[in-house]
């Protein structure tokens, strides 16, 4: 039962997050031109790749860990991501302004930690592709009636 629940938690849990953080990264990918000439540069890498690299992380990371696939790299990216809103762009922000951004850094590094539970495509190509089948160990020789064993 324990083990369903678990199950249950890292879905829901995985799924929510997903579509919350679509909500944020849709609107960018949707506004690109506005969003590449006022983006920051946390990163000094320039802001179009800084844009670029958001919208990869808040959209094709969030696709991949809603449909369960590279889950743990999704999250772990996600959760840089997040770290770097938390700690480099709103670093002298109020602690109002970075709260939201460590939320889903909390919540990333526990998917990333856990991987993204059973009910994942991860989980069942695991099962299915790359679960190599243990070799059948010999059966031992019979023992004749009276012999040592």
């Amino acid at each position: 039962m324990r083990q369903k629940l678990a199950e249950n938690g890292a879905f829901l849990l995985r799924v929510v997050v997903s579509l919350m953080m679509l909500s944020h990264g849709v609107p960018k990918a949707l506004d690109y031109d506005t969003l590449v000439q006022t983006f920051p540069d946390p990163l000094n890498v320039g802001t179009e790749m800084s844009a670029m690299l958001i919208l990869f992380a808040e959209v094709g990371c969030s696709v991949l860990l809603l449909i369960g696939v590279f889950g743990r790299f999704a999250s772990a990216t996600l959760f840089f991501a997040m770290m770097v809103a938390a700690f480099v762009h709103h670093f002298n922000d109020p602690w109002a302004a970075r709260e939201l951004s460590l939320l889903y850094a909390a919540v990333y590094a526990a998917l990333t930690f856990t991987g993204p539970g059973s009910l994942s495509i991860d989980n069942w190509l695991a099962k299915t592709v790359f679960e190599t089948k243990a070799p059948a160990s010999p059966a031992p020789p019979p023992v004749e009636p009276g012999e040592p064993t």
